[in-house]
């Protein structure tokens, strides 16, 4: 039987790349409010790059990691609440601990498709603390099918209770969401995810056919906000869902939900642009493109020449310091 679907909002967490990581706590509280009345599952608030990532290498936060996790807490009674922490930026003493005493509900210990032995501590600290713990696959079309379930496998051996597959790049397509999702639902006893980013433009696609492949845990953000071109829009995830039965929820609730962002950050609002297609064709982490726009526009290269060497140096996230020394080799060529 299919589990039950699970609405996961990322708008206070990825959005806050959207936002160079100024997210405070009026906003968390506000938008917090009127999540706990919708039908979303979980909010995952925090750094862009998850727990322990407030650095001028990534970006420094306007606020700690534990003010808005308290506020948050504090604002949501139905709805869970969840981080992001990566292994390298987040450690278990000094970023998992206070977020336990914070009162998260849902822990999400991400890492490179190829790298899961690196959450194999944290998961398994974390298994045995009354908490919901998800193992993430950052940039997952950067492994083949067969090496995804291999570290999906590894993931759920520490104790992970669903693996979600993280299209970081927003370089899929649905038969590609279809195939990783439908393989790794085959080949595991625990849930699968999916989070979309809309670099290609078909991030709601994406995320219906991932509903369609077995995916019980779908991300979404309001407008979009998100890194790059923005995730799936929670609200179109919501209104397609309604629309082909996959889905039984009140719409209004959401669509309050995406006012509040536009309302608050219509300047902000992630769009499909040239240098998007360009990062989800060259799959390209989606939070460069502020910088690759920058450093294209200050050293006058192309930026498309740019996101294609980045990609074939396999950058991911948190080597932002080499974007500028690939743009200085590039003028030097």
């Amino acid at each position: 039987m299919q589990p039950e679907l699970h609405l996961y909002d990322v708008t206070l967490r990825d959005g806050n790349h959207a936002l160079r990581h100024t997210l405070n706590s009026k906003f968390v509280a506000d938008y917090c409010q009127l999540a706990d009345n919708s039908d979303v599952w979980a909010v995952e608030v925090g750094h862009g790059n998850g727990l322990g990532a407030s650095s001028f290498l990534v970006g420094k936060s306007s606020e700690k990691d534990a003010e808005l996790l308290t506020t948050a807490r504090s604002h949501l009674n139905r709805t869970k609440l969840a981080v992001h922490a990566i292994p390298g930026f987040a450690t278990i003493k000094r970023d998992l601990v206070p977020a336990l005493a914070c009162g998260v509900d849902i822990f999400r210990i991400a890492t490179h498709s190829t790298e899961a032995t690196t959450a194999q501590k944290h998961i398994e600290f974390l298994r045995n603390k009354g908490v919901i713990v998800h193992g993430v696959l950052m940039m997952s079309h950067m492994n083949d099918i067969s090496g995804l379930i291999s570290q999906s496998r590894l993931m759920q051996s520490y104790g992970a209770t669903a693996i979600i597959l993280m299209d970081s790049a927003g370089y899929f397509v649905p038969n590609d969401v279809h195939e990783r999702v439908d393989a790794i639902k085959n080949a595991l006893e625990i849930e699968v995810g999916f989070h979309a980013h809309n670099n290609l433009g078909v991030a709601i696609s994406n995320a219906a056919e991932a509903i369609q492949s077995g995916a019980s845990i779908i991300d979404g953000a309001s407008m979009g906000l998100g890194a790059g071109a923005g995730n799936a829009q929670l609200e179109n995830i919501v209104s397609t869902g309604i629309r082909n039965k996959s889905i039984n929820s009140d719409i209004t609730k959401f669509l309050e939900m995406s006012q509040k962002v536009e309302n608050e950050f219509l300047d902000k609002l992630p769009s499909v642009t040239s240098s998007s297609i360009q990062s989800g064709m060259a799959g390209v982490f989606s939070g460069y493109a502020p910088q690759v726009k920058l450093i294209s526009d200050e050293l006058g290269i192309n930026s498309n020449n740019l996101w294609e060497e980045i990609s074939k140096r396999k950058l991911v996230a948190g080597q932002e310091s080499m974007v500028r020394e690939i743009a200085q080799d590039l003028m030097n060529l």
